[in-house]
């Protein structure tokens, strides 16, 4: 990860890219998901006969997945921080929440990949868990997922506070307000999931779960609304220019 990713939007001339050149911070950032990557790989056990090494390459799919899942939480952070360099106390805060929680996040993740592949191929000895515990499974993950859009969201409400200090010009500001919307649907999606199972698992174990896990699938038709009206806010701004 040494080498940050550049977003599409650095193809627009109507932002400036603050952070064009990463901040010891960005370089902190990038370093503590290039661990917590490590981690992951080497919590697997290593394999010591034939139907380990099956085993162990059975849980590719799931331990691809968790990867892509950090990956996306880390790309999130990468387009913050190209257009908004803040310097400051309280990003320095929020940043140290958000590295904390990726780092505690590492066995989670691991629990994930290890309960998927056993779900998958009917792996009886990786993980224990029983159906009655699936609900407060999804408890745990959804609030994992909660709690790290939610310090995303807290990043675009900080450059929006210091507009001026950014010096933010009026593409950047709008960008600004979408991106704190989509971090609102990021957060209330998982958050709904947790109520719905909540409040479902006392009545049924599997409509609990089913209706907990449906409520993700609502992030697409909802991102899509969310692109409608941001492509329609930029175009409204650049025909008043």
């Amino acid at each position: 990860m040494g080498k940050r990713i550049l977003s599409n939007n650095q193809k627009n001339p109507s932002f400036t890219f603050r952070g064009a050149s990463p901040s010891r911070l960005d370089n902190l950032t990038d370093a503590v998901f290039g661990i917590a990557i490590t981690l992951l790989i080497f919590n697997l056990s290593s394999p010591n006969s034939l139907r380990d090494l099956i085993v162990f390459s059975q849980t590719l799919p799931a331990f691809l997945i968790s990867i892509g899942f950090l990956i996306l939480i880390w790309q999130e952070h990468v387009r913050f921080s190209e257009i908004f360099t803040i310097k400051g106390p309280w990003l320095i805060f929020l940043n140290s929440l958000f590295l904390a929680l990726i780092i505690f996040y590492v066995y989670p993740l691991r629990f994930l990949t290890l309960f998927l592949t056993k779900v998958i191929f009917n792996i009886d000895s990786l993980v224990e868990i029983s159906a009655e515990e699936i609900p407060d499974l999804m408890i745990y993950y959804g609030f994992v997922a909660f709690a790290l859009y939610f310090i995303l969201l807290g990043f675009y409400v900080l450059a929006i506070q210091n507009k001026e200090v950014l010096k933010l010009n009026d593409f950047e500001f709008l960008h600004a307000r979408f991106q704190r919307i989509r971090m609102v649907i990021m957060c209330l999606v998982p958050l709904i999931s947790i109520t719905l199972v909540w409040f479902l698992r006392p009545y049924s174990i599997g409509w609990s779960s089913f209706f907990g896990g449906l409520m993700y699938a609502f992030y697409t038709p909802l991102i899509m609304v969310w692109v409608k009206f941001h492509k329609k806010a930029e175009a409204k701004l650049m025909a008043d220019k």
